[in-house]
């Protein structure tokens, strides 16, 4: 991992809730995984995980810097990983020796590849189509 956490969108599979009626497995629909988007900064990048935290809180003051919002990603499940960036605004990053107990990550790791999908690691922001949220 470099020495600053990005602001990353993390395109990656996820399984369905469990549906707790019974059904004849006869009727059961074809069962597909879920492609959940997550946005956050990268605070661990390894083989096996990437950590995302939705808030980081403090940041002028480095040494008391904390996060919120952590979730973790298996890199198995990671269909993609693109850096968002600003347009306009200050440029703030908050680099790994803020968090006193993260743990070290490898620079541009890529853990292996979900069968049939293609990976998109630290690759240039690609425009996509508005996709509409269905509530």
């Amino acid at each position: 991992m470099s020495g600053d956490c990005r602001l990353v969108i993390i395109r990656w599979q996820d399984s369905r809730q469990p549906c707790g009626q019974w059904r004849y497995l006869s009727s059961l629909p074809e069962q597909k995984a879920v492609e959940v988007a997550s946005v956050g900064w990268l605070i661990t990048d390894t083989d096996e995980v990437k950590v995302l935290a939705q808030n980081i809180g403090d940041l002028g003051s480095p040494q008391n810097a904390q996060a919120s919002g952590i979730m973790t990603i298996p890199t198995r499940c990671i269909l993609s990983i693109e850096t968002l960036t600003e347009i306009d605004g200050p440029n703030v990053s908050v680099g790994p020796t803020d968090f006193a107990d993260r743990r070290a990550g490898s620079a541009g790791s890529v853990g292996p590849a979900a069968a049939g999908h293609d990976l998109n690691f630290d690759s240039e922001p690609k425009p996509r189509e508005l996709e509409p949220l269905l509530a």
